[in-house]
């Protein structure tokens, strides 16, 4: 699980500062990159602060991962190749991190039964 949202945490990091990267901060559709990453950056830091209690966070940082992949459709920056696909590769690994994430806690809390 910490492995998974610290990934997602940096994801939203990069995702966060990518429109300056991508010269598109001057861009209205900018905001969809700032927002996004910096809820699934704090989605992830609770996550890995409270990990037993936030597992709903992750699922929530899957649905933004989707977003996130969707994104480049939806705000018109399809043409913007780097930014593109960054889009695409960030929604990718947000969406499964978060589901490995999200599924780690149930894997990890029931006990092996052993047989004698």
């Amino acid at each position: 699980m910490q492995v998974a949202s610290t990934i997602c945490l940096l994801a939203g990091l990069w995702f966060f500062v990518s429109p300056w990267v991508y010269g598109a901060a001057g861009n209205p559709n900018a905001w969809n990159s700032w927002i996004v990453g910096a809820i699934i950056v704090i989605l992830a830091a609770f996550r890995l602060g409270y990990p037993a209690s936030t597992v709903a966070l992750s699922w929530i940082n899957c649905i933004l991962g989707i977003w996130g992949f969707f994104s480049p459709w939806i705000y018109g920056y399809t043409g913007n190749e780097g930014r593109f696909i960054n889009s695409l590769c960030v929604g990718v690994v947000v969406f499964v991190c978060a589901i490995s994430s999200a599924t780690s806690i149930h894997r990890t809390h029931h006990p092996m039964t052993t047989h004698t």
